[in-house]
């Protein structure tokens, strides 16, 4: 984000590459507490169940509506490139950043609308029971023995774990509202961005070809200056060449979000039953929670290494990330060394003050005394004119 804010970087994609890097960031953010429920060293009943369920009634829905805004905008800046290298003139004119920024609240706003319904339907309760009696079958969480209880010491020594359920009023929408939801964040998204990332793969091959052309026909315009080949601007050939890495690096960025929602498609909950629920009855309460572990950890990936390909496959990303950062050091160094050097200018200040203040005080006390000396040396003068007036007095008489 540091990097992307600067006016450098003002072409509409980075638009978008910012609104995707906030919306990365705030998943992983609204994913992070989940760490914490997941654990298995909170055995306090009362502790378990609240940190539950701020996980299914608000942690979760949230962390759903910001990876959904962050497929949205991965399509649209997908298509927005589809767009721009097949059609570069018409579509010059809205490619630009105001317009990324309003397709983005846009998708913002829809996304909302879509996800709003999460934070209702799912709720949560309690199952507590002796070992011998207690079916974990239906637990959402792992159960484990509780330890510590504030309201009921009898439930101390006993199963615990959280079943999670649908409110009745969202029973008979529940299963069609998350199917619809899994047809526009995962089918729709994945089927559009392998096709028109195809695409992109053959225009940035024919753009390395191209590329590739043109330094021949440079060395060969070197060698015999009597060619005719045409030369394309610095400038112009230069803004290509930032074009050609920026579709590279948007490639990388679908590639690995393909791979990664794949995961999700293959690991959802109906469809894993529906295959199972014949040969692996109980599939889905011991092997998925591997798999759906291993599809966490690939939506992890997808969500922290888009960095990583901002480095590797965009230079004029790379340079901005250079001297952003190297401003920014030498700024705090030159802050860090201004503000030595004033506190030793105070300090000398302050010392060169003190000593005029002591070579003040000496002179004045000096003057003092030399007046005072002045002073007693005039009155014993005038005494002794006083003493010698009577005796010229009377020789005269």
């Amino acid at each position: 984000l540091c990097v992307l804010r600067p006016r450098r970087l003002k072409e509409s994609p980075y638009t978008y590459l910012t609104g995707l890097a906030v919306a990365d960031m705030f998943t992983l953010i609204s994913i992070s507490p989940f760490s914490i429920v997941r654990g298995d060293y909170i055995r306090h009943e009362n502790i378990f169940f609240t940190l539950v369920r701020f996980e299914t009634q608000f942690y979760m829905p949230l962390a759903n509506y910001f990876g959904q805004v962050s497929i949205m905008i991965t399509l649209a800046l997908t298509i927005e490139r589809y767009l721009f290298t097949t059609y570069p003139l018409r579509t010059r004119s809205f490619c630009k950043p105001r317009y990324a920024r309003i397709i983005i609240t846009i998708i913002l706003f829809i996304c909302a609308l879509l996800s709003f319904p999460r934070f209702l339907i799912e709720n949560i309760k309690k199952s507590i029971g002796s070992i011998d009696i207690f079916n974990s079958s239906q637990c959402s969480t792992q159960p484990f023995l509780i330890k510590y209880s504030l309201t009921n010491l009898t439930h101390i020594g006993q199963c615990f774990c959280i079943i999670g359920y649908t409110r009745e009023y969202f029973l008979p929408y529940r299963n069609a509202y998350y199917i619809t939801m899994f047809i526009l964040n995962q089918i729709l998204p994945v089927i559009i961005l392998l096709f028109l990332n195809l695409k992109l793969i053959k225009r940035v091959q024919n753009s390395n070809r191209y590329t590739l052309d043109e330094l021949v026909a440079r060395q060969h315009i070197h060698l015999t200056t009597s060619s005719s080949t045409y030369i394309i601007n610095p400038i112009k050939q230069k803004r290509l060449r930032d074009e050609h890495r920026l579709t590279k690096t948007l490639v990388a960025i679908v590639v690995v979000f393909l791979i990664c929602n794949t995961f999700t498609i293959i690991s959802y909950p109906n469809f894993i039953r529906q295959i199972t629920i014949n040969k692996y009855p109980n599939y889905i309460y011991s092997g998925f929670r591997i798999q759906k572990l291993i599809t966490k950890i690939m939506l992890l990936l997808n969500y922290s290494i888009n960095f990583f390909f901002y480095c590797a496959f965009n230079q004029k990303f790379l340079d901005t990330l250079k001297t952003t950062f190297h401003y920014k050091i030498c700024s705090y160094i030159q802050d860090k060394f201004q503000h030595q050097n004033n506190s030793i200018t105070t300090q000398r200040t302050l010392f060169n003050s003190t000593t005029s203040s002591i070579n003040s005080s000496y002179y004045l006390q000096s003057k003092i005394h030399n007046s005072c000396k002045n002073y007693s040396t005039y009155d014993e003068e005038f005494l002794r004119l006083k003493q010698q007036q009577p005796k010229q007095y009377s020789l005269r008489k």
